[in-house]
């Protein structure tokens, strides 16, 4: 460049700047000027909304789980989360991959170990966490919508967040998904921050381009299918976009010095990126080489997907057992690849159609999603105001938000957030043929295109918006919006399952005399608890199981018996409790000890435990030794797992974090617990604390806790329980989990208890 030629290009900077401004204005009347964009942080709409959705979030989940801890009945991959984060709280690293079925990517694993670290786990703070990241994904999505259309695009877009209940739900469930959500919402927000800035020269971009980068590869280290998107923002960066910033190629030369200089530019700023994401997931992929011998980028799971899709996502049992017959999780993954590979191969047509299918199935609602926790609606065990708060919150609301979403991305003026947006839809619908589409894939895709749908919401409630924007649209797009919304109403509105959602509020209706009645159970009173079973429906399992299990309470056996029949269902364990109860009210232990031994009731572990313990009452004269394990302390026990026995026949079971053991114990006594707190090598032993309480001479009664002191053998110790109160005892001590093929949370072996009088 000659000297000059300085001062006229020097001249052209603010032109150039104006039309990087011009790009961001909102394409409504409130948003006429260049954006402020500082004023986001201060408009007290967003914040209201915001704050209003983080307290949806933590108040919803709260109310629906009802006061019991969500952790006791697990969903998806909660416990494999749950027991990897656990053993690294535990101080034993990642150790719970190596005994597991795959590898998972270790952020969110390393997030939740932070918490249990200080909280333990203990299902609150969890909860506090993930909503607040929840409500910090809102306010990412709020500043793109802000960035590209203004004040009100920004409020609708965190409004339609804030009601979407997915986004309710997924952050009361220990699952990657809020977490993955932030930083997708965040990195977009880096990307785009780092393409503005490129109009000032790659210095200026510098810091956006990195952080893009760093927040790219934390998003694969918490979903490993997020390093999918990796080339195409790359390639969204690298494009010369020349057109959308209002540049001749003329003056992109003069402003950079050299002819060509721009492409290259902006070729080597998606060079910084990528670098920037590969150099964040090196210490895991070293760790992974470490561990495995072998190159192992992320995790393990995406060979196993693969595989499962290639034979139709069916016949799971007996892939895992093929799976688990390799020792390392490496040559699994390799192995998982190449039977993937043979069966594409063989039937690539049928791979095609599986693919078409799946990619479909993305767009659909699925009632039945485990993540909607709706389990069990037909015997009214899910509450109607959730059935109906799905219906509106999570059903209607998503089909407005695509619609909405295709209004904002076909009105809007030209930007670049419409092709980074596509990209990342784009990838997912490629994953979803790949392998298979899951309900939880959506979440991305809708928090991606919540700004597009805040900015559709404005322009419709904007006349002089809709009319002036609707009028420059081309006819070919045009057309193309019609029939995108047409395709949208019709994949998705057919899959809106209205009648399963009456049914399941008409069942919660039905089944209120069932919950009267158990709460009268617990408390004591049999008759009025059967008075009020007797008011729901009788055609569902749970009112017969109950009423039966409140007639044995009453002394009424035959007439228990009488409300079972011959071909109960095969996974339900409650027919066996109650006839193995009948059995032992009547003095026929051997009989009772067959019914309680039962494999479903076995491998129902603490659920069968806990039914017993609230629908029995075996405090009977005299019966002073639980032998736990002998099927015999069915209605004594309950914290505890299903039945195991040790080298040398003795019957035993793992206590949970906080077991509870309850047995006839009138007057002054004393204890005698039978049990080990064995845990593997690395771990301190355990230290079970037992509380029960103690009268005194004016009949109040005071807490007692004795502390048990290490036993990693089997050992009988001694208690003084004094004048005991007949109560449960209850046991809290540390817990531990066994492994990645055993992820129960542990805490100690029991096998007898047996109260003495002096």
């Amino acid at each position: 460049m000659l000297a000059g030629d300085a001062p006229r290009v020097k001249r052209r900077e603010p032109d150039i700047q104006e039309n990087v401004a011009r790009i961001v204005q909102s394409s409504s009347k409130s948003a006429v000027q260049p954006l402020i964009f500082h004023s986001f942080w201060r408009d007290p709409v967003l914040w209201s909304l915001i704050i209003g959705g983080l307290i949806l979030r933590v108040t919803y989940n709260l109310v629906l789980h009802s006061g019991y801890d969500p952790t006791s009945t697990f969903i998806i991959d909660e416990r494999e989360y749950f027991g990897a984060a656990h053993m690294l709280a535990e101080g034993r690293g990642f150790s719970f991959f190596d005994t597991a079925l795959w590898i998972r990517p270790p952020l969110y694993v390393v997030m939740l170990a932070g918490v249990m670290r200080f909280a333990g786990t203990s299902y609150l703070p969890v909860l506090l966490l993930q909503s607040l990241l929840s409500a910090a994904t809102l306010l990412s999505l709020g500043w793109l919508a802000w960035r590209v259309a203004g004040r009100g695009p920004a409020r609708w877009a965190v409004g339609l967040g804030a009601l979407f209940l997915p986004f309710t739900l997924f952050a009361g469930l220990l699952l990657s998904e809020t977490l993955f959500t932030l930083l997708l919402a965040v990195t977009l927000v880096a990307l785009l921050r780092a393409r503005e800035a490129l109009s000032g020269g790659l210095s200026k971009s510098l810091p956006w381009l990195v952080a893009s980068g760093i927040l790219l590869g934390l998003s694969a280290l918490t979903r490993a299918t997020a390093l999918g998107f990796l080339p195409l923002a790359a390639l969204w960066l690298a494009f010369p976009a020349w057109k959308n910033l209002g540049l001749s190629s003329g003056v992109a030369q003069a402003k950079l010095g050299q002819e060509g200089s721009w492409i290259r530019m902006r070729i080597l700023a998606a060079s910084l990126m990528v670098s920037a994401c590969l150099v964040t997931l090196i210490p895991w992929t070293v760790r992974n080489y470490v561990a495995y011998g072998k190159f192992v980028a992320i995790d393990t799971t995406g060979g196993y997907n693969l595989w499962l899709a290639s034979v139709g996502v069916r016949d799971e049992e007996r892939l895992q057992a093929d799976y688990r017959a390799i020792p390392n999780q490496a040559d699994r993954q390799a192995y998982a690849y190449g039977r993937a590979w043979e069966n594409i191969s063989a039937d690539p047509m049928g791979f095609l159609g599986k693919g078409l299918k799946e990619s479909l199935d993305l767009w659909k609602p699925q009632f039945g999603s485990e993540e909607r926790q709706v389990r069990a609606y037909t015997l009214g065990r899910v509450p109607g105001w959730h059935l109906l708060s799905l219906l509106f919150f999570d059903d209607f609301l998503y089909v407005v938000i695509l619609c909405l979403s295709v209004v904002g991305l076909a009105l809007a003026s030209p930007h670049p957030l419409k092709g980074l947006t596509g990209l990342w839809v784009l990838l997912w619908v490629l994953i979803s043929f790949i392998f298979f589409a899951v309900t939880r894939f959506r979440l991305p895709i809708v928090a991606a295109l919540l700004p597009w749908a805040g900015i559709g919401a404005n322009l419709l409630v904007t006349s002089h918006g809709r009319v002036a924007m609707f009028r420059k649209l081309s006819l070919p797009l045009k057309a193309a919006s019609t029939a995108t919304l047409l395709a949208i109403l019709l994949v998705t509105v057919p899959e809106i399952q209205l009648p399963e959602t009456l049914r399941g509020v008409e069942r919660w209706g039905q089944q209120e005399g069932y919950r009267k009645g158990e709460g009268l159970l617990r408390q004591g009173d049999v008759q009025g608890a059967i008075s009020a079973y007797r008011t729901a429906n009788q055609e569902i399992t749970d009112t017969r199981y109950a009423l039966a299990a409140a007639y044995i309470q009453a002394g009424e056996a035959q007439l228990a018996l009488s409300k079972l029949s011959a071909d109960e269902p095969a996974d339900r364990f409650e027919p066996a409790i109650i006839r193995g109860e009948a059995a032992r009210q009547s003095g026929d232990l051997e009989s009772a000890r067959s019914f309680f031994n039962a494999r479903e009731v076995n491998v129902a572990g603490d659920a069968a435990l806990r039914w017993a313990w609230d629908h029995l009452s075996p405090i009977y004269p005299g019966v002073d030794v639980i032998e736990l394990g002998s099927g015999l302390d069915i209605g004594y026990v309950r914290g505890f797992y299903g039945t195991e026995r040790d080298q040398d026949g003795r019957t035993f079971r793992w206590s949970s974090e906080h077991p509870e053991i309850r047995g006839n114990r009138d007057g002054s006594a004393e204890l005698r617990i039978t049990w080990s707190g064995w845990r593997p090598a690395g771990l301190p032993l355990a230290h079970p604390g037992i509380l029960t309480s103690q009268v005194q001479q004016d009949s109040t009664y005071i807490p007692l806790v004795t502390e048990l002191s290490s036993a990693p053998s089997w050992t009988e110790t001694a208690i003084d329980l004094g004048m005991a109160r007949e109560t449960p005892l209850k046991i809290s001590v540390n817990s531990f989990i066994g492994a990645g093929n055993d992820p129960r949370l542990l805490g100690v072996r029991i096998s007898r208890v047996e109260v003495s009088k002096p």
